[in-house]
């Protein structure tokens, strides 16, 4: 298991796998009242963003077929490099009331050890089964600055001492330059329509320099292996569906006939390059495609090797 990776291996509420990475993301989990902190959130959001930090919200994200719960409150827990809980209580009829979802919320801050840097307001009182733990009181006039002190804090705190690997747009074509691809400019009909082949799946699609060679890129740092299996596989049966289909589209003049070694290079050469977030994953995947082969190239890396390619052959501060 790679040093600088760990993840979540038990789901808490008993889905097959969890394998979220702790720490993975450079954000921070707020759970607050969503009509109690409106003031507090706003100069959170700032100074978050301000220092390159990306606010979480469980009410700020949708989770379409997924697991509400997996999906926009533990996994981001888990990923975010701290986590910031604002204990205002919930007030009704003039009686105060501990908000339930953000205490669920800090409790599971608390049992994953997440960094917690949590606020309430001076005038209100901690739950008795927290009341105990250390809490920054604060009042309207002094939150900014309380707040302020105890990011900087939380940041300098959670620094890894390895740095997160960037795997940005940008980073990661310095791979592509270094292979002589490039993000494709889609600029043609042609282009267009091969990047449809694999855009369903997650793929991106590259060219070589010369623009006559393909290789698809999927990005897929934040899925498990056997998701990405099915995926590799199911580009597979796309490609192979549709260069079975190219002599009836000879027959029916859609494929001109002097095209044909063209759209049969095309399939000959066509890369797939799929990035990971682990070298345990990348011996998963390729262990299960050494079994059943696929039919095209097929490179799994990851963001490692994407490093060590790239310290090898190019001059580069990581």
């Amino acid at each position: 298991m790679d040093k600088s990776i760990r993840k979540n291996d038990i789901c808490i509420i008993g889905l097959p796998r969890c394998d979220f990475v702790f720490s993975s993301t450079r954000s921070c989990f707020i759970a607050y009242g969503f009509e109690e902190s409106t003031l507090e959130m706003t100069i959170l959001r700032k100074l978050l963003e301000e220092r390159g930090i990306l606010p979480i919200e469980a009410g700020g994200s949708l989770a379409p077929a997924q697991s509400a719960f997996c999906a926009k409150i533990c996994s981001k827990i888990i990923t975010a490099q701290f986590c910031i809980a604002l204990l205002n209580n919930d007030v009704k009829d003039g009686v105060e009331f501990p908000n339930a979802n953000v205490n669920m919320e800090y409790g599971l801050m608390l049992g994953f050890n997440k960094y917690v840097i949590p606020f309430q307001k001076e005038s209100q009182r901690l739950p008795f089964n927290v009341a105990g733990l250390d809490t920054i009181k604060y009042n309207t006039r002094n939150f900014e600055s309380a707040a302020i002190k105890a990011i900087e804090q939380a940041i300098n705190a959670t620094n890894q001492e390895e740095v997160p690997k960037d795997t940005s747009d940008q980073f990661l074509e310095l791979l592509f330059l270094n292979r002589n691809y490039m993000w494709s400019p889609l600029d043609t009909e042609g282009d267009k329509n091969i990047f449809r082949l694999g855009s369903p799946l997650g793929f991106n699609l590259l060219n070589d320099f010369t623009g006559d060679r393909y290789a698809f890129l999927g990005r897929f740092t934040s899925l498990r292996p056997e998701t990405i299996l099915w995926r590799l596989r199911k580009m597979n049966e796309i490609l192979d569906g549709r260069r079975s289909s190219i002599p009836n589209r000879v027959k029916a003049g859609t494929i001109k006939p002097e095209l044909l070694p063209m759209v049969e290079q095309l399939f000959e050469t066509a890369k797939i390059w799929v990035i990971v977030t682990s070298n345990d994953d990348k011996d998963l995947v390729e262990h299960e495609l050494e079994k059943d082969p696929l039919n095209y190239h097929v490179e799994i890396m990851s963001i490692d090797d994407v490093y060590t390619e790239l310290k090898s052959s190019i001059p580069f501060d990581a």
